[in-house]
């Protein structure tokens, strides 16, 4: 009866939660996405998280790859972590209960090795597109610069000058036409006054 109950528990512990890949023949590279894929049956937890482990490490590594995966989904393509990729041996793919409690473990792969990748993980860098021409402005003739302060008080001096001496001028004149005006009065006085005695002596 014990030698039964042995082989069930045995069995069920076959069939339940189990790491495939990555293994002792297939590991992963520090090249882009890896991918981790596993077998489980309806009685597995329904999500898990996946841990990178590495006890060959003081202090020893642990980077919480992936939290709440789906059990369902039988495979899922993990990123780098934030500092990528670091090649060496005795890496360890962990799953647990809760990523925040590192020791609720689920299942655990084989020890597998993390091998250096020839290809850049880093994404070309796009090409630079070419410089658009300027278009072409017309040259402008530089504008004449203002003339000095002195020159234009100077000019407005000058301005003010002939404004007075054209105004002079105009006095002048009127004076002389007013003063001419008396005289001619008095001419024509005397002509009429000799008129009218050559009309009495007649």
């Amino acid at each position: 009866m014990f030698a039964f109950a042995s082989l069930l528990a045995l069995a069920a512990s076959a069939a339940a939660l189990q790491v495939t890949q990555p293994s002792n023949s297939s590991g992963w590279t520090t090249s882009g996405p890896n991918t981790v894929t596993w077998s489980s049956v309806s009685t597995d937890n329904s999500n898990f998280s996946i841990v990178l482990n590495n006890q060959n490490t003081y202090p020893q590594y642990n980077e919480v790859l992936e939290a709440l995966i789906q059990t369902s989904e039988g495979s899922v393509a993990v990123n780098p972590p934030s500092g990528g990729w670091v090649a060496g041996t005795g890496y360890r793919v962990n799953f647990v209960k809760n990523s925040q409690d590192l020791s609720s473990l689920l299942a655990q792969s084989d020890d597998f090795t993390i091998e250096q990748s020839s290809s850049s993980t880093f994404s070309a860098v796009p090409l630079l597109r070419p410089a658009r021409p300027r278009p072409l402005v017309p040259c402008q003739s530089p504008q004449p610069a203002p003339p000095p302060l002195r020159r234009l008080a100077r000019e407005s001096a000058s301005n003010t000058d002939s404004s007075a001496g054209s105004s002079a001028s105009s006095a002048s004149g009127s004076s002389s036409s007013t003063n001419a005006a008396p005289g001619l009065n008095v001419q024509t006085g005397v002509y009429g006054l000799l008129a009218l005695l050559g009309i009495a002596l007649a």
